[in-house]
């Protein structure tokens, strides 16, 4: 027994005794020392010899050697068990992962906001509650007015920060149960539960004003930012998102149609007057190549005498369904459309070709102005400025102005004073439109090349208000060597005004109302009759 493990040798002894009285044989597993002192796992088993006497049984006993099968039992135990941690953590991996893929199918990796998927998801589900329990509610569509700006001057890490705290503030303004969504760009849309006035949707707006009326810190820089809303009161004629989404983009575009911040609600009108905007739109994009577009000249005149000064040349769509718009009816869209440059280099490239044809007297003691509108993104084009007036045979008394808006001066990102004095070395004298409504000063004047400046029409409407205002424009204007224009004169006694203030030039329908190149031909030569 001296080969059987110590921890064994009781439960052998017992299987020896028992085998005179067992049926056959008997087996167990146990532990043997090897002569090199190393341990066995063996099975053993007994057998009683069927000759062997009764009184002195024999026994056959067999030892089988399991060490090997045991130990690659356990290993496989011990590789089983390890598969098993393993696959138990790759499910938790998968499962993260799963948790992981699903947040970022539903929000906006830079403002962590719901995104445009998971919105109309809340708008399904509101949409359900409306029409099964009557659960009124509200979305309001916003957008960061003039975004792009902030972007251009500033760069797009400046435009992220500026979205990621108005994402913050919004969070700020609306209540535990609203949603708030990140649609796309500057897009943002919040889906206000139980409204069913715009009572509610005002305060809200109002709050979202009074946030925003704290500067936002870009980098040590401070910005004050203004949002664009529009708003809708959700009823039950509404089946989808997508539905409601067009209805209250359409309400923000109104919101916006003014070039600035405000808040619309929707109305059902707004449908009409959408599709009416496409089909303008679809329109726009070919009356260029359909020879649609015209040009008409009002008269610049000075105010004593009423001897003819210049022009000024205007656009005009003759458009084949609505006849003639003037430029406020399509030229913002044109700008949307970029379609603004080939605009802007047509009108100059035709107003130029038709003053040779006008019967001018060439022996005029003073240039007679060809006034032409370019926008700042045209104007940034040097040379597409240039060529027409390079390319021309233009007649002696004519010299080319090119009007700039006053918001080119105020924003350095649409045209720098470097293009500005780019443009003047190459002949082109330059007007500022519209002054006096923007944000520029008088006294930033002096810093571009300016031959021209014109007061704002508004101005000379309310002239009563206005007298000590024109008066300066005009003092320091000349002060300055510039031309100042008064436009928007309608009658007799707003002349006479402007004249007393010290303003010399002017023009407005008291004068002649925008021409067609054919007409203003024998205009050019009448007498307007002034003290």
């Amino acid at each position: 027994m001296q080969f059987i493990g110590p921890e064994h040798r009781a439960e052998f002894s017992r299987l020896i005794e028992t085998l005179p009285h067992a049926v056959a044989h008997a087996s167990g597993l146990f532990s043997v020392i090897h002569s090199s002192g190393g341990r066995l796992q063996v099975q053993l088993q007994a057998l009683t010899l069927p000759d062997s006497p009764q009184d002195q049984p024999t026994f056959l006993l067999t030892l089988t050697n399991l060490t090997p099968l045991l130990a690659a039992q356990e290993a496989m135990q011990a590789l089983n068990s390890t598969l098993e941690d393993r696959a138990r953590e790759s499910t938790q991996q998968l499962r993260g992962l799963a948790d992981q893929f699903k947040y970022q199918a539903r929000h906006d990796a830079l403002t962590g906001l719901h995104n445009r998927a998971a919105f109309e998801e809340d708008l399904a589900l509101a949409l359900e509650e409306l029409h099964e329990r009557a659960e009124a509610f509200a979305v309001l569509f916003c957008d960061i007015d003039r975004f792009k700006r902030i972007n251009d001057s500033l760069g797009h890490p400046a435009g992220d920060q500026v979205l990621q705290e108005l994402a913050r503030r919004l969070r700020t303004v609306i209540r535990p149960a609203d949603h708030v969504a990140r649609l796309g760009g500057d897009e943002f849309a919040v889906l206000l539960h139980g409204v069913t006035d715009q009572v509610l949707v005002s305060q809200t707006v109002t709050q979202l004003e009074e946030a925003l009326g704290v500067p936002f810190d870009v980098s040590g820089q401070e910005l004050f930012i203004q949002v664009g809303s529009g708003v809708l009161l959700v009823t039950a004629e509404y089946h989808s998102s997508k539905e409601i989404l067009k209805d209250v983009d359409l309400a923000l575009y109104q919101a916006k149609r003014g070039g600035s911040a405000g808040t619309r609600l929707f109305e059902p009108s707004m449908r009409n007057e959408s599709q009416g905007h496409l089909e303008l739109e679809a329109d726009l994009r070919y009356a260029l190549q359909r020879d649609e577009l015209v040009v008409h000249y009002q008269p610049i005149v000075a105010l004593r005498g009423g001897h003819l000064l210049g022009v000024e040349a205007l656009i005009r769509w003759r458009h084949p369904q609505r006849g003639l718009l003037p430029a406020d009816a399509f030229v913002p869209l044109a700008e949307e459309l970029g379609l603004i440059g080939q605009f802007d280099a047509w009108v100059l490239q035709t107003a130029v070709r038709q003053l040779a044809g006008w019967p001018v007297d060439c022996a005029l003691d003073r240039p007679l102005w060809l006034k032409v509108n370019v926008s700042a993104a045209h104007l940034k084009q040097v040379a597409a400025v240039t060529a027409p007036l390079s390319s021309s045979s233009l007649p002696a008394p004519w010299q080319v102005l090119i009007e700039i808006t006053e918001r080119v001066l105020t924003h350095p990102a649409d045209t720098d004073a470097a293009t500005l004095q780019t443009l003047r070395a190459a002949g082109v004298e330059l007007v500022v439109d519209d002054f006096g409504i923007g944000a520029s000063s008088l006294s930033s004047l002096h810093r571009f090349p300016l031959r021209m400046v014109k007061i704002d029409c508004s101005f000379v409407a309310s002239l009563d208000q206005n007298r000590e205002l024109v008066r300066t424009i005009g003092v320091i204007g000349r002060s300055l060597g510039l031309t100042v224009v008064a436009e928007g004169i309608e009658i007799e006694v707003q002349r006479a005004h402007l004249t007393q203030l010290g303003l010399t030039v002017g023009q407005g329908y008291l004068f002649a109302r925008p021409l067609p190149a054919e007409q203003l031909g024998a205009h050019l030569h009448s007498t307007l009759k002034f003290p």
